[in-house]
């Protein structure tokens, strides 16, 4: 009997990951998110007592909004059961400020797919909208690039000058601490607004997540509105 490799706790999560990955790169079969039942059957498959898992949703599901640790980029992924509608897009998305793109609108959509690029108010978060295989994936991702310009890049050319005009007058030293001085602002500035363009882009996140869901509703009922007005007369009139 041949021996059967044994992957450890790190390699599994790699693993799924490079999945995850490689199915969102348009897989046939790639449906997304997974629901309570296919997550605990996973666990239990990985020896997990269905006990932990439940213990931690509620962990998870006890942390409203926690405020997120400082990173140049996040991502927020939403997940609704569900299938909308590609033409109720624009809906979904309506009031998102568009960021043109070399004389391009900030948003495409190419099938069931959606791409757009957007202010949130502090820096560009790009809004991927997938709607396929019964469910709606939503997935904002925020970065850093705009709160840099805004802040890093002026501290520093603000610092290059104070230290040529400072040097040649003889205060190299002086020139040395004011430019050192407004870097320390710049980096300042930018990681607070670099935080503040997350947390807004995971607000956004939310917001469309309730507006497919509203969509869906209204989907819903203009389907069963269908449906019923196609019945005999006889059967609507209940004879």
């Amino acid at each position: 009997m041949a021996d059967e490799r044994v992957y450890s706790e790190q390699e599994v999560s790699a693993i799924i990951q490079r999945a995850i990955e490689l199915s969102e790169q348009g897989g046939p079969g790639y449906q997304p998110g997974i629901t309570r039942e296919e997550l605990l059957r996973i666990a239990a498959d990985m020896g997990v007592p269905a006990e932990a898992v439940q213990r931690a949703l509620r962990d998870q599901g006890s942390e409203t909004n926690p405020p997120p640790r400082w990173h140049f980029s996040e991502q927020f992924e939403r997940v609704v059961e569900g299938e909308v509608d590609p033409e109720q897009y624009d809906l979904i998305i309506e009031g998102l400020k568009p960021m043109s793109r070399q004389h391009a609108s900030g948003a495409s959509q190419i099938g069931r797919t959606l791409t757009m690029s957007t202010w949130n108010g502090f820096g560009q978060s790009l809004v991927d909208i997938t709607s396929r295989r019964g469910r709606t994936k939503i997935k904002v991702t925020s970065n850093g690039f705009m709160q840099g310009l805004m802040s890093l890049y002026p501290a520093f050319m603000g610092s290059m000058i104070s230290m040529g005009v400072l040097a040649e007058k003889g205060n190299a030293a002086l020139g040395v601490a004011i430019g050192l001085a407004l870097m320390g602002v710049g980096t300042t500035i930018f990681r607070w607004l670099t935080r503040r363009g997350h947390e807004k882009s995971q607000q956004m996140a939310d917001r469309l997540r309730e507006r497919v869901e509203e969509a869906l509703v209204d989907q819903n009922a203009t389907t069963g509105t269908v449906v019923a007005a196609e019945k005999p007369l006889e059967q609507r009139l209940g004879g």
